[in-house]
C-alpha cells in the first residue's frame, strides 16, 4: 500500500517552520480567552499545544509545530504531558512536522507511552489565481461579525460533532486580525462555509465545510478559488492546507482536490497519542 508521502518534496527547514507557524498562528486564536468553555494554550519547545478538555475531539487537543525550532527532550514533553494533565484533557495528540520527526524523539514518545495514531498531510502552493471552473448556480460572499454565528452553524453542521457549543466557539474566529470568513449559497441557502488566514508572506485554508445534502455541487471549488484570489490580492506568496493521509486504500478526497488545485505534498505529519 503506497502512502503519499511518496511524493513529498524536500523543503529548506526555514520554509516547514513557517508553514508550522502560520497553522499555529491561526489556531492561537481560538484559545486562551474563550467564555464558551475552557480552552488553553501553551508554546513549549516552539510547538503550540492546545486543550479543550470538554471537547474530546483529537485536533483541538494537540501540539502543532514541536521541535520545528529546537530540539525536544524529556523535561519539554514532561511539561507537555503536565500541561494536558492540568487542563483536564482525557487524551491529546502530538503531530511532529518532518524536521523535527527523528528516531530519537519517535523513541523518547514511545519511553513516555505514546502511541503512533495515525498521519496529516501538510501540503502547500505558491499563491496565484487559480483557473477553477465553478458552478454558475453558486454565489459567495465575505462576511462579516454579522454573519459570525451563521459561519460556526454551517461548520460545526458540516462535521460529525456532538457539542452544540463548538458552533459559537468557531464562530469567534470572524472578525480577527488576519482572518477571512465566506459563506456559499445555493438559491439564496447557505450552503457552506469557510475561512483563510494570512500573516505576511503565508496564507493557511482555514476550517471548511459543506452541509452534506449540498457535497458534490462545487462549494469547495467556489471557496479554494475565492481564498487564493483573496490570498493574492493580501499580497501573500504561499499558501497552506492539511488533510488527512492519502492512501491507496483509504483515499482522501479533500487531499485528492488540494492536489487538483495546484497543492503539492509539503510532508508528512506524524501524530502519537497519549491517553492521560
Amino acid at each position: 500500500m503506497n502512502s503519499i508521502i511518496e511524493d513529498s518534496i524536500s523543503l529548506p527547514v526555514e520554509f516547514i517552520q513557517q508553514l508550522e507557524h502560520v497553522e499555529s498562528k491561526y489556531w492561537m486564536k481560538y484559545y486562551g480567552g474563550s467564555e464558551i468553555f475552557p480552552s488553553y494554550l501553551s508554546v513549549i519547545s516552539g510547538g503550540l499545544a492546545c486543550a479543550i478538555p470538554d471537547v474530546d475531539i483529537l485536533a483541538m487537543n494537540r501540539v502543532v509545530g514541536l521541535g520545528a525550532r529546537s530540539p525536544v527532550d524529556q523535561a519539554d514533553l514532561n511539561r507537555i504531558i503536565n500541561f494536558y494533565r492540568n487542563a483536564g484533557s482525557s487524551r491529546f495528540f502530538i503531530q511532529l512536522p518532518a524536521v523535527s520527526a527523528t528516531e530519537e524523539l519517535r523513541s523518547l514518545l514511545a519511553r513516555n507511552g505514546f502511541i503512533h495514531y495515525n498521519n496529516w498531510i501538510k501540503l502547500f502552493r505558491r499563491v496565484s489565481h487559480a483557473d477553477i471552473s465553478v458552478n454558475p448556480e453558486l454565489s459567495i460572499r465575505r462576511i462579516d461579525q454579522r454573519e459570525a454565528d451563521l459561519y460556526g452553524q454551517l461548520i460545526y453542521m458540516s462535521f460529525d460533532w456532538q457539542d452544540t457549543r463548538l458552533a459559537p466557539w468557531l464562530a469567534s474566529s470572524v472578525g480577527q486580525e488576519g482572518y477571512h470568513h465566506y459563506i456559499v449559497s445555493k438559491g439564496g441557502k447557505a450552503i457552506a462555509a469557510g475561512a483563510l488566514f494570512v500573516d505576511g508572506y503565508m496564507a493557511s485554508m482555514a476550517f471548511a465545510g459543506t452541509l452534506e445534502p449540498f457535497r458534490g455541487l462545487g462549494a469547495q471549488s467556489l471557496l479554494l478559488k475565492t481564498r487564493l484570489e483573496d490570498a493574492v490580492s493580501a499580497g501573500a506568496q504561499y499558501i497552506t492546507a492539511e488533510t488527512a493521509e492519502h492512501r491507496e486504500d483509504r483515499p482522501v478526497k479533500s487531499y485528492l482536490n488540494m492536489v487538483r488545485f495546484g497543492f503539492e505534498t509539503a510532508y508528512l505529519r506524524e501524530n502519537y497519542l497519549l491517553n492521560i
